[in-house]
């Protein structure tokens, strides 16, 4: 019976680490620091409604269904914040979906999220941390909503 807690230690270890990957939030993390899946969501509606009717962006997104484009968004952007979501869409399909921006677009598309971050009520302490990890993400986060 002694040799056999060991083994019973390590497994229960194995199974809590293995658990505690998943779909846990690190309380330091942008998405807990922005506020959970509430802010997250209202920066994401924000952002949709403000991109598919700037006059910039109409061409692009004038069409897109705000409704079936929102979660995805929420999850692309949990995820990228430290939030523990599942990823929406992979790093593969972000680089190639960039691309359907021009740069144009790409710029407006900043502005919005600038603009989005403010009426969020994103304190300014937090908007360049923010701009800093989903800058760089953002035309295929977008893109692959198209």
């Amino acid at each position: 019976m002694k040799a056999l807690k060991p083994l019973a230690t390590i497994a229960v270890a194995a199974l809590l680490s293995a658990c505690s990957s998943m779909g846990s939030v690190n309380p330091t993390s942008l998405y807990s620091q922005l506020g959970g899946k509430e802010a997250v969501g209202k920066l994401s509606s924000n952002l949709l409604s403000s991109a598919t009717t700037d006059p910039r962006l109409s061409s692009l997104l004038g069409k897109m269904d705000v409704g079936a484009a929102t979660p995805k968004l929420n999850d692309q952007l949990c995820a990228a914040l430290g939030g523990g979501c599942k990823a929406a869409f992979s790093p593969e399909q972000l680089s190639s979906a960039a691309k359907k921006l021009n740069p144009s677009q790409a710029s407006a598309l900043q502005d919005v999220f600038n603009s989005s971050l403010g009426k969020s009520g994103v304190s300014s302490a937090l908007q360049g941390p923010m701009k800093e990890a989903l800058g760089s993400q953002l035309n295929g986060i977008v893109g692959s909503l198209l």
